[in-house]
């Protein structure tokens, strides 16, 4: 199944897969060939995009739930629309752990959690405990109906430890996790977030069990005729995106699969994802050019050279912004990453500074958001080119 084309609804509490199913012929009218609607498992409470799932095993009730995509369902093909389904593979939301099972669980029990596998977590770089990143000043912590609290915020009391009426802070001591000050999340965090978005943490969906659970009722819906295509939300996330899409693919042969994959101009996909293509990202990127005049070039960059007193070209921007978010949002990756290659190499002659130094300019000087290596192993040695010529003093370490 290919459809002409798709109309993306924002499903949400205020418009629901109820709502989606009484504009069906309307779509139908505009000519689309099928509705594609946002994420619509369980998510946060209250959420209104969607991408922070609690629960992969139901549709959330906020939107509609199972009767809601029910209805949808009948109304799209009784206009003779296709369903697409945005999916989300890479992350789940944990901005309210008792929303979560799985985190609930892996924050009371730790690495003995039936859930510590789900979660890409640095034990070592948190002493063993998960580095939650909440408190905005004084932990001003307390303990009620068994849990740990700060402010509205809810945490698990693990087993058999605040039996002795010890204090709150005592009882912090005593978890699998720290709770610590919200800026330290840039700097230290230990589990994988989707880029800095601390609410929002990675799966190891290359975990069997993980995929499994997480993609049943998705599958289901592919099974049973209810679901014709799937937009797989951010692969590049996932540890091995090819692989993760070669599964997907087999467990759904008859599905219309695309990928939300950011692309440079003139990158293509890798040859080997069984998808259909991107989701137009790379598209709408050309298209928006019709919206801009390039006789007027000239005129605006005086002008704004003029106002500003940067003199800086296109590339020079390019290269401060990547430097920036290396520096400051993104820095707790840059040192995880740099902990593994510690961790895989330790007779390493560098010192870590050096380490982190050489990864902040590998990523600056990346030309495309990722590969997958050994495919595109040029990219890297490109890369590692450029960096070595902006900073010689680094080149032993790069």
């Amino acid at each position: 199944m290919t459809p002409s084309s798709t109309y993306r609804l924002q499903i949400r509490p205020r418009f629901t897969l109820q709502s989606a199913a009484a504009v069906t012929d309307y779509l139908r009218e505009l000519g689309a060939g099928a509705v594609y609607l946002s994420p619509i498992l369980q998510a946060t409470a209250g959420s209104d995009h969607g991408y922070d799932i609690t629960s992969h095993a139901r549709v959330d009730p906020e939107r509609g739930g199972e009767p809601g995509r029910l209805a949808l369902v009948e109304a799209a093909r009784a206009q003779q629309l296709a369903v697409v389904v945005d999916i989300v593979p890479n992350h789940m939301g944990v901005a309210d752990p008792a929303q979560n099972e799985a985190w609930w669980q892996l924050l009371r029990h730790g690495r003995e959690s039936d859930y510590a596998g789900w979660f890409d977590i640095d034990w070592r770089a948190g002493d063993g405990k998960v580095l939650l990143p909440v408190l905005g000043g004084e932990a001003e912590l307390t303990i009620a109906d068994g849990e740990l609290r700060y402010h509205e915020h809810r945490f698990p009391i693990a087993p058999g430890t605040a039996g002795d009426g010890a204090d709150p802070a005592t009882v912090h001591d005593r978890q699998h996790y720290r709770l610590v000050d919200y800026r330290r999340a840039d700097t230290e965090q230990n589990y994988r977030r989707f880029f800095a978005v601390t609410e929002l943490a990675g799966i190891r969906v290359e975990a069997p069990t993980v995929y499994q659970a997480s993609h049943a009722e998705i599958l289901r819906w592919v099974r049973t005729g209810t679901a014709d295509g799937i937009r797989i939300d951010h692969p590049d996330g996932l540890a091995q995106p090819g692989d993760y899409l070669r599964r997907l693919a087999a467990d759904a042969p008859d599905a219309w699969i695309t990928a939300e994959k950011i692309t440079e101009p003139g990158e293509e996909l890798p040859a080997d994802w069984p998808v259909a293509g991107t989701t137009g990202y790379d598209a709408l990127a050309e298209v928006n050019t019709l919206f801009y005049d390039p006789a007027a070039e000239a005129a605006a960059s005086a002008a704004y050279r003029r106002l500003t007193g940067d003199t800086r070209d296109g590339p020079a921007h390019l290269e401060q912004g990547k430097r920036l978010v290396a520096g400051t949002i993104l820095q707790a990756e840059l040192r995880r990453i740099g902990r593994g290659i510690r961790h895989a190499a330790p007779e390493l002659s560098v010192d870590d500074d050096a380490v982190l130094a050489a990864l902040t300019e590998l990523a600056v000087a990346f030309g495309v958001y990722r590969s997958y290596h050994p495919a595109g192993a040029e990219r890297l040695t490109e890369a590692a080119e450029l960096a070595g010529r902006r900073r010689p003093e680094l080149a032993e370490a790069i």
